[in-house]
């Protein structure tokens, strides 16, 4: 695995997203629209925002990071770029830490700005600190684009791709997602730091296991199919 090569890969990617702008706008787009509609299901009543206001906005961010990640491996088919890809001297490792990093990237500018609109359109109560709820929604971010971007990496030349990677996504990421949710809560409704240790723990052991076990199985087994 080459840091130069993962970089360079993210750089392209990166670039040709900036310069188009399709996968972010429809990402945004999506996030903003059921936003609206989570907002209006909700109404004014504090309880109900306070109970699952933070399951609703991964059930957002699941559904556009899925839409978003899978995005990196499809357009390159679009483009015809995927062979050029397996013919490059750069190992599957790298192109897929690369696809991880840029991932993460859009992710992030999405969760920029989804989480405060999130807080506005909900007129949630938060109690909590807003830096610490952005910076524990982050770190589930990152953990979510890991094991997304790998999963759809494996499922990339499978038939009914689309419908496969969330059966096989999902049930792999649930403990992670769980972990997420409740930190994430307890900090907006006013929980110390000290408070989701376990959780933030848990979601950073995940992601190195996670990582460690593609970088050294996974990948090498299905190094043709990038």
């Amino acid at each position: 695995m080459s840091f130069t090569d993962i970089v360079t890969i993210t750089k392209k990617d990166l670039l040709l997203e900036f310069k188009s702008r399709e996968t972010v706008n429809s990402m945004l787009l999506f996030a903003f629209l059921t936003l609206m509609l989570i907002s209006f299901g909700t109404g004014a009543s504090e309880l109900i925002v306070r109970e699952v206001g933070a399951t609703l906005l991964w059930i957002i961010l699941i559904f556009v990071g899925m839409l978003g990640v899978f995005r990196a491996f499809t357009s390159e088919e679009e483009r015809g770029t995927l062979d050029g890809l397996r013919l490059a001297p750069i190992s599957a490792e790298s192109i897929l830490m690369g696809k991880i990093v840029y991932n993460f990237i859009i992710l992030f500018l999405v969760e920029v700005i989804l989480f405060p609109l999130f807080i506005v359109m909900l007129d949630y109560p938060l109690e909590g600190s807003f830096i610490t709820s952005f910076a524990i929604l982050t770190l589930g971010v990152a953990g979510f684009t890991v094991v997304s971007t790998a999963v759809s990496a494996l499922v990339l030349s499978a038939r009914a791709r689309e419908l496969l990677l969330p059966v096989i996504l999902l049930p792999i990421i649930f403990p992670l997602l769980s972990a997420s949710i409740h930190a994430l809560k307890s900090i907006l409704n006013g929980g110390m730091l000290l408070n989701v240790r376990d959780d933030c723990v848990l979601i950073v052991i995940y992601i190195v296991l996670f990582l460690t076990a593609v970088s050294y199985t996974h990948l090498r087994a299905h190094e043709t199919s990038l």
